[in-house]
């Protein structure tokens, strides 16, 4: 780059396929100072780039035929557009593993659609300054150079008339032997070559002020050079190539890793451990080798303190101060690293919530039948103890199936809950109550419950589950004795913490519940998939596996949100946070007696088992049953019976037509029908929307002949 006149303004390139995209980025820019010039497409802006010096590219990734990637690399590839520095602007590319790939391309930057209008122009206003610096620098140089070529040949001219004058002097003073009358034009000859070696002189001197003031303008710039340096946000070293000797760290550095400018300043990274992974460095310096820059290399920087942190690297050869140089830039992505990894876990514990929803509704329609036809069934051998004995434990098995699909749907948050005012201090009492009875001698049970305000609004069953969940898993952990500890306290989670969860919660008082062993610990390997349904570390027939998976479905069906602490030898930590709230709301009773009835009542499912069922149990409290085993046929049959129907049981998920669009298409042809839903889970949301649309209430699946008559008594009222 050689400059010949400072720049009246500033050259921003703007590339984007979309003409309304660029002209806001115009608006946006307009009266900064800047030469905005367009392009729609790659090859148009790698023509430009070519043709014209820019300060800046602001470059769309998302274009038609040669993307923004393509692009820049490109630009990279070519050593007349390599210096310009590149910001990528998009809409859609927030997966930071497409950052990484704009970084690997050569991008400085990126700003995210849409662009605050601050954020975009303070960030040009940072790379417009640093070319407005390049050229000030250059353009000294030209300057300086022309002076010291301009003086140099003045002094050659002048030397040649000394010389020239030296020999005339010389010829006169032969002459003097021979012609004394010549004298006087000899000396007269002398004085004017005189005058001129001190008009030379004079000539020197200004020479030298100039030179003195370019170097002045050259320190100057210098200056602001080593101030960029010192408040870049980036962590910045300069180490000797290849020994890895550190010659100079910025204070973004010096904050990031812990080491301060006494403790590196000589010394390699080796020698301070600063590579975290094995065999980095050498990968590192072979690339720079072949290279010379290198832009976006991941790795792991160890800071003085042990802590690992996750950095790309954006590296070139420098000389400084004579020695071949790195100039090293760290960016840290520690923490994006680490939010990448909780999106994709809780990604897959909702695709795994889904589909144990979807399991568990199938597991209450059978138990459903299974709870109803042994209701029926006692009714007939009621006088044999022996089979009684039998159907006894029929109920208790689908009991406890129904308490596992309870756990399924806690997990996948499908469940219907009681939402009431929930003492957590009280809870934990319970909870250590029934885990004393359980417990071995040799573990101690210990309790620190600070918290002043313990009120949450949930269901007091779940929460319970969830607390009673976890410290069987800290008793588990303990086969030869240990402490397990229950702590509360109040904390105030702000807008930082809540941003940066992979839960969605939101800032304001929380209750901290800790449960906390003294046993064996879990590796990280174990902590990623601890929350998985089915996953468990316990011999075969010790656990399911859903535990913790109910836990961490009762925590987000709560507004909460969980962490685990762990360390192998040491114990683990499980710590919960749930939102306080002082609202009371009235727990529902239900009556024990059953409640009889008349009039008829259509059953709509698509299970012939169910509908059988449902059907006996009707009948034997005094409805009279029609039967439908789609919304279709169910629509046929209220049309042709609606006379004698009071009521309609509608199943939600069935083929041909499902429970909505049948409740809807009811009420848009009968709207004072009467309609209850039932359905294997209450997914959050859907029941207030049917009772919106005009649904008489909900009936939740598996359920006994008490439930079903007492819902049916409130829909008809």
């Amino acid at each position: 780059m050689n400059l010949t006149a400072q720049p009246d303004t500033i050259p921003i390139l703007l590339v984007d396929d979309r003409p309304g995209n660029l002209l806001s980025l115009e608006e946006l820019l307009n009266h900064q100072g800047y030469e905005l010039v367009k392009a729609s497409s790659g090859n148009e802006a790698l023509r430009l780039t070519l043709k014209q010096e820019f300060a800046l590219v602001l470059l769309d990734v998302q274009m038609p035929q040669m993307d923004g990637f393509e692009t820049a690399e490109l630009m990279r590839a070519n050593p007349k557009t390599r210096h310009i520095p590149i910001i990528f602007v998009t809409a859609g590319m927030k997966d930071p593993r497409f950052q990484f790939r704009g970084y690997d391309a050569g991008a400085v930057d990126y700003l995210a659609k849409p662009i605050e209008p601050l954020f975009l122009q303070s960030k040009v206003r940072i790379f417009a300054e640093l070319y407005r610096q390049r050229h000030e620098i250059e353009l000294h140089k030209n300057h300086l150079e022309e002076l010291v070529g301009s003086r140099t040949t003045e002094l050659h001219r002048a030397a040649a008339e000394l010389k020239a004058s030296n020999e005339l002097l010389h010829d006169r003073n032969r002459e003097l032997k021979t012609a004394e009358e010549l004298l006087q034009g000899q000396v007269a000859e002398f004085i004017e070559t005189h005058d001129q070696l001190l008009a030379t002189e004079e000539m020197l001197r200004v020479q030298i002020e100039e030179y003195q003031g370019a170097q002045k303008l050259l320190n100057e710039s210098n200056i602001r050079l080593q101030t960029l340096f010192d408040v870049s946000p980036l962590a910045i070293a300069v180490s000797s190539f290849t020994e890895g000797i550190i010659r100079e760290i910025n204070s973004t550095f010096s904050d990031l890793f812990g080491y301060s400018d006494d403790c590196v300043i000589g010394k390699s990274g080796v020698e301070l451990g600063l590579w975290g992974g094995g065999d980095q460095r050498e990968h590192f310096l072979k690339l720079m080798h072949g290279q010379q820059n290198i832009s976006g290399f991941g790795t792991e920087i160890k800071t003085y303190q042990g802590e690992i942190r996750t950095v790309l690297l954006y590296s070139s050869t420098m000389d400084f101060k004579g020695e071949k140089c790195l100039l090293i830039v760290f960016l840290d992505v520690t923490e994006q690293k680490r939010m990448e990894d909780q999106i994709r876990q809780t990604q897959k514990m909702d695709v795994i919530g889904q589909l144990a929803g979807g399991i568990a509704h199938d597991f209450n329609n059978m138990l459903t039948a299974i709870l109803g036809s042994a209701e029926l069934m006692a009714r007939h051998i009621k006088d044999d103890s022996a089979a009684m004995k039998l159907l006894g434990n029929i109920q208790k098995a689908a009991g406890r199936s129904a308490d596992l699909t309870g756990q399924l749907l806690a997990f996948s948050r499908k469940a219907e809950k009681n939402a009431v005012q929930t003492c957590i201090n009280a809870t934990i009492h319970e909870v250590v109550s029934l885990l004393e009875r359980t417990v071995d001698k040799k573990i101690t049970l210990e309790t620190r419950l600070v918290a002043k305000n313990a009120c949450v609004v949930g269901d007091p069953t779940l929460l319970q589950n969830a607390l009673l969940n976890l410290g069987v898993n800290a008793r588990d952990a303990m086969p030869e004795g240990g402490v397990v500890t229950f702590t509360t306290a109040n904390v105030e989670l702000d807008s930082g913490y809540c941003g940066s969860s992979a839960f969605t919660i939101t800032p304001g008082p929380y209750i901290e519940i800790a449960v906390s062993d003294t046993g064996s610990g879990m590796t990280k390997e174990i902590i990623q998939h601890v929350f998985e349904p089915f996953f468990t570390t316990k011999g075969i027939g010790k656990g399911t596996g859903l535990g913790l998976a109910a836990v961490y479905g009762t925590v987000t069906d709560h507004h909460g949100c969980i962490n685990i602490y762990s360390e192998p030898g040491i114990g683990t930590s499980f710590k919960l946070y749930l939102p306080l709230s002082g609202e009371k709301k009235a727990e529902v009773t239900c009556r024990e007696e059953l409640i009889h009835g008349s009039g008829g009542v259509l059953l709509v499912d698509d299970e012939e088992i169910l509908r059988d069922v449902g059907k006996a149990l009707l009948e034997g409290l005094g409805y009279q049953v029609y039967l439908a085993e789609d919304g279709e046929q169910a629509l046929e049959t209220y049309a042709r019976e609606k006379g004698s129907i009071s009521l309609v049981i509608l199943d939600m998920l069935m083929p041909r037509m499902g429970g909505k669009e049948t409740l809807m298409r009811l009420m848009e042809s009968y709207p004072d029908i009467r309609v209850l839903i039932s359905s294997g889970f209450n997914q959050e949301g859907t029941v207030d929307e049917l009772i919106k649309i005009g649904a008489k209430g909900f009936l939740q699946k598996p359920y006994l002949c008490q439930e079903l008559c007492k819902a049916v008594a409130e829909a008809l009222e």
